[in-house]
């Protein structure tokens, strides 16, 4: 093909969501959004230009009302909804800052707080956020950084994170 144009490939778009599993005393919170008949943990996408671990912690606070701190990658997934879009979806450890949960009209209907053995066999809990809580319950310790030097860098702070690779 040396010599011969390609035709443009048509533009991709990737939904990027995120979404957390807070433990607190043995339980997990999840919530309902009022367009969903499952209970999930909080998610939300992320916005235009911005990063991973604000985009979570915003969307957090809007659904809840809980502030946070992102800990370690727990689930990734990704797939293909039509031939130019496509779904990205990363589910995080979160640390609790505190707070009271309370579902956070008009988006989210429903809260609640199973213990995590309830969680990991309720079907009214989505799939994919059962998997989350199963691995994060697992889960323990702080998220290792990167040793490269530009780790810290503003912007580049989610793409430094790599897994513990002595747990799960």
């Amino acid at each position: 093909m040396s010599g011969q144009s390609l035709p443009p490939l048509p533009p991709p778009h990737t939904r990027i969501g995120v979404g957390g599993v807070l433990l607190r005393d043995g339980r997990v919170l999840v919530n309902r959004a009022v367009y969903r008949t499952r209970f999930t943990i909080p998610s939300g996408y992320v916005e235009a230009g911005e990063g991973l671990e604000p985009a979570l912690t915003r969307e957090f606070e809007e659904e809840t009302g809980m502030r946070v701190d992102v800990g370690p990658l727990l689930v990734a997934r990704h797939k293909v909804v039509s031939a130019t879009e496509s779904d990205l979806y990363l589910a995080y450890l979160l640390v609790d800052r505190g707070g009271t949960p309370e579902a956070r009209p008009p988006e989210i209907a429903e809260i609640r707080l199973p213990t995590v053995a309830e969680a990991d066999s309720a079907l009214w809990i989505s799939e994919l956020s059962r998997l989350a809580i199963r691995i994060g319950a697992r889960r323990s310790g702080s998220w290792p950084r990167s040793a490269w030097p530009g780790g810290e860098v503003p912007g580049l702070r989610s793409e430094t994170y790599h897994p513990d690779a002595s747990r799960d």
